[in-house]
């Protein structure tokens, strides 16, 4: 995997990099809230032994001490010590609780031995520390001398009592914090790389046109709960659609594609939703549109706008109905439907017959464009056989849900009924939903009027037959439309 894909998983995961981090100094400001403060307080002593005054007898005894060091260490943390400074403070505490919060070190290389307490209260701290500390250097004292009295052979002096400790041990809020963001940082890194590594979905369009290998036209929002009144509305809020629209008047140089079916690998990727946005947007160029409903195993388009299903393309394509009987017009301003009807025993027969043929030249007669809502080309064979008889198709994308290899096998699908590919269409980009958010003063009307500057006289002109070349997409990178897609 390359530096820049790791870049685009953790600028895709960073929220969940930022969470981690707030969730870590969170943690560390609850560990200080909830955390008793300790304070330690610590006595050094100084281990000395009995000898001669020559060179040689000074340097073993010192030797001797040093290793004396590391016994009374030891003394330090014992039973005996414990119950001896607790029975002389009158502690009500056990000598095991006692030795917890006592640690003795020898200073490496020295006859020295600090001698240290820990408790909540400073004071405590300091009075245990003294405490022990002289325990030891009686017990010491008692260790070292002869059963046969004298002087002892060794021997522990308090040179440095205890003091009140002024601040507690261990990190401070700052430090505590700050370790916590840190902590947070690593965890947030490695799962965002963890997620972005496990998630084979499509998450923008630089994917969606790497794993196509077509060109991504546009990138849109959906919202599969608009009402029927408002498809007009979104026209104020359609830059993005602007964008896309432009984009496919520049493909197929003069003759740009007028037959285009709208398609995606899977159901509920914004199949109907972007049919009626793209229907809409090329209607405000004063263009004469005609929305299809192609699959005809659902009544998605004509349930969305509302329109009776007592006839439609399946009774056109089955000789019931002629294409004016069926066909609804102005639906809303510039865009006539013809809805998918009735659900008939045989779908994929009726558009694969030569009628289904013969209606589509008839329709390219009449509309400047013809646009096609198509079933998921994955899972009915519908979806190919329209989009081989249209002059291109739009295979949509759902960032987020539409898996690459899904992506992939659609591709597949429509190269393998010499369908033309027109580019890829990204939908439920969470930038393009932003969009909407604030472009509300952006120019439009609530209803969609024919523009003066295009006519909407249709132009003959050939079916595509080869794929389209791949166009440079508009500027507008953010989309419109709405949030949740059919």
């Amino acid at each position: 995997m390359e530096i820049r894909e790791y870049g685009r998983i953790l600028r895709a995961g960073w929220w969940i990099v930022a969470l981690a981090m707030v969730v870590g100094i969170v943690g560390g400001w609850a560990y200080t809230l909830f955390t008793t403060p300790q304070y330690q307080a610590c006595a050094r002593l100084f281990v000395t032994t009995e000898g001669g005054s020559s060179v040689g007898e000074a340097y073993q005894n010192n030797l001797f001490s040093q290793e004396r060091v590391t016994s009374y260490a030891g003394l330090a943390t014992s039973t005996q010590v414990a119950q001896r400074a607790i029975d002389q403070l009158q502690l009500d505490m056990s000598p095991d609780e006692l030795r917890s919060r006592v640690t003795a070190t020898p200073i490496d290389k020295t006859v020295l031995l600090d001698l240290c307490a820990t408790d909540a209260d400073p004071a405590v701290a300091q009075v245990l520390t003294n405490a022990v500390a002289g325990q030891l250097t009686q017990l010491v004292q008692e260790l070292e001398t002869s059963q046969r009295g004298g002087s002892p052979a060794a021997g522990a002096t308090i040179v440095d009592q205890g003091d009140v400790p002024a601040a507690p041990i261990g990190m401070g809020l700052t430090t505590v914090l700050g370790l916590g963001a840190a902590i947070g940082l690593v965890v947030g890194l490695a799962l965002a790389l963890l997620r972005g590594l496990l998630d084979r979905s499509v998450r923008d369009r630089s994917r969606a046109e790497e794993i196509s290998g077509r060109t991504v036209l546009g990138g849109l929002p959906v919202d599969a709960t608009r009402p029927k009144a408002a498809v007009a509305s979104m026209i104020k809020m359609g830059e993005p659609l602007r964008a896309l629209r432009t984009n496919i008047r520049f493909l197929g140089g003069g003759s740009p594609p007028r037959i285009i079916t709208v398609t995606s690998p899977s159901a509920a990727e914004g199949r109907t939703s972007t049919a009626i946005d793209l229907a809409a947007i090329l209607a405000e160029a004063g263009h004469r549109v005609l929305l299809v409903g192609g699959d005809l195993r659902s009544a998605a388009l004509g349930t969305r706008l509302g329109i009776d299903q007592h006839s439609g393309l399946s009774t056109v394509l089955s000789g019931e109905h002629g294409i004016e009987d069926a066909v609804v017009h102005d639906v809303f301003d510039g865009v006539s439907v013809l809805p998918s009807g009735p659900v008939p025993p045989n779908p994929s027969e009726l558009l694969g017959s030569d009628r289904a043929h013969e209606v589509l030249e008839e329709l390219r007669g009449d509309y400047r464009y013809v646009i096609v809502d198509t079933p998921p080309l994955l899972e009915v064979t519908d979806g190919a056989i329209l989009t081989a008889l249209a002059d291109g198709t739009l295979v949509l994308a759902r960032t987020g849900r539409t898996t690459r290899e899904k992506l992939r096998r659609a591709i597949k699908v429509l190269d393998g009924v010499s369908g033309t590919v027109l580019g890829v269409v990204t939908t439920f980009e969470p930038s393009a939903r932003r969009l909407l958010g604030g472009n509300s003063s952006a120019s439009g009307d609530s209803s969609v009027k024919p523009s003066a500057a295009e006519p909407s006289t249709p132009t003959p002109s050939a079916p595509a037959q080869s794929a389209a070349p791949r166009p440079t997409p508009a500027t507008s990178d953010t989309a419109s439309s709405s949030a949740s897609r059919g």
